[in-house]
This record gives structure tokens, sequence and C-alpha cells, in this order.
């Protein structure tokens, strides 16, 4: 039988509370009005009593986003932050943004922070940083217009950078640059890009595509942001790549002159050559001018059918 909204909404929520099942027939915004009228009077405690047993599920569509707000922000307020996290998911998640998911958007990335950074604990003991990194990645995929979208995104970047996660990492900020290229996290976002590749060479022996990909990333953060936040960090580091590219081409240089392959080790020293102000560069200059000219092509020969 269907609850008596109008005349017991308090009676049937109790109800539902202590015996947490489905009811007969959805619930609708009406059955929440105690609720609303113990989250008015700043009486959190008892609207958390009458709401903690409820689920989403348990009401109509019209009136399931409304729970969900409902319930996300009486748990934000007594503290109880895995319920408030859940809530303000399914809000976001099913609801969609809207100009009123604001608030939820704050506090999602504010408790997002606080475990991510340590600030809050699992139990009190345990960091539940991963966690934390869910959630603000969650938040901006189901947000993605929302203001604080960007800083969520860049801060599981960071936390994924100094976790050494680099292929995580590059992802965070690619999605920054794609999703909010004006965020003040864009200068951030470019040249971690760069970064992340940077941290994952080891030495010039690597595949040069490599070195060449992190070179032209962080030259690109120097043309786009001429003023940027990690300019001098940038420049250092290209000097670094420059060198470790020149070294690249020049060891593959003096394997082609080991073999006898000229021409192969004349077009890599060039190649190490052209990275002038670097050490290998002027090796590699020094080995083309005593490479002897290259041996005559041979002459094409068809293969006769």
């Amino acid at each position: 039988m269907k609850p008596l909204r109008s005349c017991f909404p308090v009676l049937a929520l109790i109800l539902a509370t202590a015996c947490s099942s489905p009811p007969p027939e959805p619930y609708s915004s009406a059955d929440l009005a105690p609720v609303r009228a113990a989250r008015d009077a700043g009486d959190w405690e008892e609207a958390w009593d009458l709401i903690e047993d409820l689920e989403r599920e348990y009401f109509d569509r019209m009136s399931q986003g409304e729970f969900s707000r409902l319930a996300g922000d009486i748990a934000y307020e007594i503290e109880n932050w895995d319920r408030s996290i859940r809530h303000y998911g399914e809000f976001l998640l099913f609801q969609g943004p809207t100009e009123d998911s604001r608030l939820v958007e704050q506090r999602l990335l504010e408790m997002g922070l606080d475990l991510l950074e340590g600030r809050r604990r699992a139990f009190g003991i345990f960091p539940d940083r991963g966690r934390g990194a869910t959630i603000l990645l969650n938040m901006a995929a189901w947000a993605p217009a929302s203001p604080y979208a960007s800083e969520a995104l860049a801060s599981v970047g960071e936390y994924h950078y100094s976790q050494e996660y680099f292929d995580e990492a590059l992802e965070d900020y690619q999605l920054i640059l794609r999703f909010h290229p004006n965020s003040e996290w864009a200068d951030l976002a470019t040249f971690r890009i760069g970064m992340c590749g940077f941290q994952q060479l080891d030495g010039p022996e690597v595949d040069g595509r490599l070195i060449d990909g992190s070179r032209s990333q962080l030259k690109q953060y120097l043309r786009t942001f001429p003023s940027g936040l990690y300019r001098q960090e940038a420049e250092e580091v290209v000097a670094e790549l420059d060198e470790m590219s020149a070294s690249h081409h020049l060891l593959i240089g003096e394997y082609y002159l080991e073999i006898g392959n000229l021409r192969g080790a004349r077009q890599s020293f060039e190649e190490a050559a052209g990275r002038t102000g670097t050490d290998a560069s002027t090796v590699a200059l020094a080995h083309l001018e005593s490479l002897p000219p290259d041996p005559p092509l041979e002459a094409f020969q068809p293969v006769e059918e």
C-alpha cells in the first residue's frame, strides 16, 4: 500500500529508515518534507536520522536528484564524508551539472583534495590518496564545465607526477589542455607534458623519438608561455635534451662508421652537429671533417624476368 504522504510523512520516513527496504510504491518529493524541515532548522542530526537508510532508488525519477543532493548536503554537514561523496557523485552523474551544482562540485573538490593531500585519512590513520584522486577525476568527468574541474585534474596530475606515475600524469595534463585550454593550469599542464617524457629517459641510448618528443614539447611550452612560471626549468631541461639528442645521433653515427656505412655515419653526424652548443656536436663536427668521401652508389640493376 502506498504511504499516506499527506498525513503521515514523518511516520513514513521513520518506517522506511527502520526497515531499509524499498517501498511498495516510489516515494516523491513530498516524503522528503520532514527532512527539509529539519535541515532548514539546522538540526542536521535529526535530518540524518530521517534520511540515513533511504536510497535513491526508493524515489520516483523526478525526486531522485533532490534526494541525492539533500542526502549529500546533510552527510557533509555531519562530516560523514563517505556518504556525502557517494550521494554528491550520484547527483552529478545522474542529474548532470547545472548552476545549482556548483556547491556540490566545490565540496567534492574540497573532500578529494583533503584525501589526496593526506589531511583526512581512512579511520583517522591510513592515507587514502588514491581515493582522493578518483573523487577528483570523477568530478572533472561528470562536470567538465565546472570552474573546479581544471584544478581537480591538475591536482591529480601533480599527485601522479610526484609518485612517478608518468603515463597517468600525462593523461591528466592532456585532459586539461583538451577541455580547459584557457585555464590557469594550462601553463603547468603544457610544461609537465614535456617533463613526463623527460623523466622516463635514461640516457642517449634510448629511442630518439622519446628525446625529440620531450624536447619539442618543452620548446612549445617556451613559445606558448614566454613568461611562464616554469620557464627557467624548461630552458635548463631543453639544454639537457639538446645534449642528449646530439649524443644519441653521435652514437648512431659512430656505430655506422664502425661497420663501414659512411653515408649513414655522415647523416647521423650532421644531425648531431645541428644541436649547436653541445659537447656532442663538437665531436660530430670533428668526425665530419675526417670522413672520407662517400663511395659511389652502385648502379641500379633491373631484375630480369
